[in-house]
């Protein structure tokens, strides 16, 4: 069991664990192999390393329950990530059909401002004509 260095909980599992020799020899003469480990304090979430005690085997500090507990975690987190992601998905074609409607109205009100003004253009060029014919204009129909 480790404490955590920054609320001084303890822990009792690590997530991690590998061996590496000490460069400090031993008193028989031989390299000690050392246990280290990464924890994750329960209480504060607080992540660090630690040395383990070399008598005990990391199988029987990585318990299966812990391990259970760590992918029912994860599992939970996810399905919270796939809710949220899914009511974002439901927003943005709420308002893709809403942008869509609203271009639609743009383009309609755009056609009916053409053929308006179409309309004038056409009139416009007949006050012209029948202008030009009655003031006798004939100068710019020869060009």
């Amino acid at each position: 069991m480790v404490k955590c260095p920054k609320c001084g909980g303890n822990v009792e599992s690590p997530i991690k664990t590998w061996r590496f020799s000490s460069r400090k020899t031993a008193k028989t003469g031989e390299k000690s192999k050392i246990i280290m480990g990464i924890f994750e304090c329960p209480s504060c979430k607080a992540r660090f390393r630690a040395a383990l005690e070399p008598d005990t085997a990391p199988e029987e500090r990585v318990s299966i329950k812990n391990m259970v507990e760590r992918i029912k975690g994860i599992r939970g987190e996810l399905m919270q990530t796939l809710k949220n992601l899914r009511e974002k998905i439901k927003t943005l074609e709420t308002e893709r059909a809403n942008l869509m409607i609203e271009i639609e109205k743009l383009r309609k009100v755009a056609e009916s401002r053409v053929v308006a003004l179409e309309s004038e253009v056409s009139m416009l060029r007949e006050e012209v004509k029948s202008l030009r014919e009655l003031l006798g204009y004939t100068e710019d129909l020869e060009k």
